[in-house]
């Protein structure tokens, strides 16, 4: 009896040490990945030193995260150890003669099943973690599901064994908490509180005296990979439902190609020029509307008001744009520095769902966490919420869907066979937008089901577009700025395709008209697009609307990566800083570098004049153009010289508006300075 508890507790210390080692090569695996991903192999002493403060603001959570992750490892090394020793002692009393050897062959057979089982699942399900190596070297196994396949066989081989041996050889407390353990393991993904919810019974929706209001934002989705404009790839047929039964408007741009000036101009239907908010992390003292969202209006008038988004690294919306409720991952520092470190074989596989977030809370709605990211629990709780909202006054819900976004990775991409139409550059982007389509369908469903969806105002538009080159960087392309509007008014609509240019800083006033505010006396830019709503037999405005837009950086301008951790190590650690509460933003004086440096151009339903300023070195070149948009949408061929009367209308709209943040213009139409 002595020597198998003897065993026994060798075997459960080589297992931990086993783990632990296991924990360290995956940690080191993890920071070089960092380190030659976001610094290369010039780590300079500005940076370590920046990082070295970031990890002071931390110190606290740092440590409770690594004891964390030391524990999981532990246990599961305990474990395994322990389920060794019952083989072994099981081997041992049958067969004598091989007791000598059994508890070596008994835990190299376990660790061996479980690891194959852990890494080969994680490689299937986390292909963008940097564990995934099995996915390579394993191009036996076959395809993504033929791996998957293999690693839930191990595993189910290993835990099947793990109960026989549990139920018939080890002590009835010993096999309670471990059968327990394994249990709550395996419920966990399932998302039992959700379950729970649903299978409740569910209240009918109360019709409340004003219709409810419901954005539904898909980050960077650019109108045309939808089926409804014509993408051969089946990316979206949720969205295209949608659109086929309400008005959609083909031709409608946001100012700024960013996501959080563009979600402010939707919330306070003014320019970022009139809002203040001309940056991704601008600072919150800068911004001039913050008490003027559509939150606050609503609210003023008896609607609940609730924010969703599975992403705040580049919009931080907050209690102070008006919502009552914000589901949010957490914002900050802590977000990217956890974010990006946190992959790790065990916590991936096992702890990467509503278990995972009350240890990891960074990990819950968070999309910026890519390689572990799929949406089913933030779409899940946007679900639950609705239920919870039906049964009282009217509700304002805005939800932000940012799996679209770039890095445009996340977990178990989806692979589409490439059609003739269909951009082989942007292969990641269609993955990621067929995953936020999904996602739309759920909640579209949920809105029907709950009764909601007849009575409410609903629409469905992205911040911004998105181009084989990204966003916010290009003016002349316009994927970039343009983006999905669509809506459906209480009651219901007649489907129509709306060909005339509009702005997302019409969303705003159009909603206030909708749900009968009125828009007299308040400081919008945009203007009412209800004329398109209702009968379409009514005299629509004349086509005189035009829009000014900006990029929030130029490529060739410092930051012109954007808030890239990459860029935040790189270049950002002389843009970015963060306050005590480790909240990152663009310091002030950098800010009016970069303003003053983007592009920015003026266009209407017949033109664009765009103005680009090129960095080089020290040195700013200005070339100002104009583009005929009936004859050259792609915005190739500068006619200012021969339309100079164009051009001179134009640019003095351009200055005019944007006053001394612009140079004058070069002396010839076209020319450079």
């Amino acid at each position: 009896m002595k020597s198998e508890r003897g065993t026994s507790g060798r075997l459960v210390r080589l297992g931990v040490f086993l783990f632990l080692v296991l924990w360290l090569a995956e940690a080191v695996t993890k920071v070089l990945a960092v380190l030659q991903e976001y610094t290369g192999a010039d780590l300079k002493s500005t940076v370590t030193s920046r990082l070295g403060e970031g990890l002071r603001v931390l110190a606290p959570a740092v440590l409770a995260y690594l004891l964390t992750l030391l524990a999981i490892y532990v246990l599961f090394g305990a474990l395994n150890g322990h389920y060794a020793a019952l083989i072994a002692a099981r081997v041992s009393a049958r067969r004598p003669g091989r007791s000598r050897f059994a508890p070596g062959l008994a835990f190299l057979a376990v660790n061996a099943v479980f690891l194959a089982g852990l890494y080969s699942l994680n490689s299937a399900l986390y292909p963008a973690s940097n564990l995934a190596f099995v996915r390579q070297s394993l191009l036996w196994v076959g395809d993504v599901g033929a791996l998957k396949t293999a690693g839930l066989a191990l595993l189910a081989v290993y835990l099947a064994g793990f109960v026989v041996m549990s139920v018939r050889t080890a002590g009835k407390k010993t096999a309670i908490a471990s059968l327990a353990f394994w249990g709550v393991l395996l419920v966990a993904p399932l998302d039992p509180a959700y379950l729970l919810h649903r299978a409740l019974p569910r209240a009918e929706a109360v019709r409340p005296a004003a219709p409810n209001v419901i954005l539904i934002g898909i980050d960077s989705l650019n109108p045309l990979h939808t089926g409804y404009a014509g993408y051969p790839l089946p990316l979206t047929p949720n969205l295209d439902a949608f659109l086929k039964e309400n008005v959609v408007f083909r031709d409608c741009y946001t100012s700024i190609a960013r996501t959080f000036p563009s979600w402010y101009s939707i919330l306070t239907g003014q320019y970022p020029v009139t809002n203040g908010v001309r940056l991704n992390l601008q600072k919150r003292k800068n911004i001039k509307s913050a008490d003027r969202c559509l939150g606050h209006i609503l609210k003023d008038r008896g609607y609940r008001t609730v924010h969703f988004t599975d992403e705040v690294r580049f919009s931080n919306i907050t209690s102070a744009e008006g919502f009552d409720v914000l589901r949010h991952p957490v914002m900050g520092i802590k977000d990217f520095v956890f974010g990006s470190f946190h992959d790790f074989s065990l916590t991936n596989v096992f702890f990467n769902n509503p278990l995972g977030s009350l240890l990891f809370p960074f990990l819950k709605y968070n999309r910026a966490v890519f390689h572990l990211y799929d949406g089913r629990y933030f779409i899940n709780d946007v679900v639950a919420e609705l239920d919870r909202l039906k049964r009282g006054k009217p509700f304002f819900l805005a939800v932000h869907l940012c799996i679209g976004h770039w890095p445009y990775f996340h977990a178990s991409p989806r692979e589409f066979k490439f059609q003739p139409g269909a951009d082989p550059r942007m292969a990641l982007y269609d993955s990621a937008l067929s995953i936020a389509d999904r996602q739309l369908g759920r909640i579209l469903a949920a809105l029907k089901a709950s009764g909601l969806y007849d009575g409410s105002v609903v629409v469905v538009l992205s911040d911004h577009g998105e181009s084989a080159e990204g966003h916010g960087s290009d003016l002349r392309n316009s994927e970039q700025n343009r983006t999905l509007l669509a809506w459906k008014p209480a009651g219901g609509t007649v489907h129509r395709d709306v060909d005339r240019l509009v702005r997302t800083i019409d969303i705003a006033p159009t909603i206030l008209e909708l749900v009968g505010a009125g828009t007299a006396g308040r400081a919008f830019d945009g203007e009412s697009l209800r004329p398109w709503l209702g009968d379409p037999g009514v005299p629509e405005p004349a086509d005189d609307r035009s829009v000014f837009m900006e990029t929030e950086f130029s490529l060739l301008t410092p930051g012109g990566l954007g808030i890239a951790l990459q860029s935040m190590i790189e270049q950002g650690i002389k843009f970015y800083e963060f306050d005590r509460t480790g909240l990152i933003t663009v310091r002030d004086d950098i800010a009016q570098v970069l303003i003053r440096r983007r592009n920015r151009a003026l266009m209407t339903s017949d033109w664009k004049l765009v103005r680009d300023v090129v960095l080089r070195g020290s040195s700013e070149i200005v070339r100002t153009a104009l583009f005929d948009l009936c004859a050259d949408p792609a915005c190739k061929e500068d006619v200012a010289a021969e339309r100079p009367e164009i051009f001179r209308s134009l640019w003095d709209r351009l200055s005019r508006y944007y006053g001394s943040e612009l140079a004058p213009p070069a002396a010839e139409p076209g020319g450079a300075r």
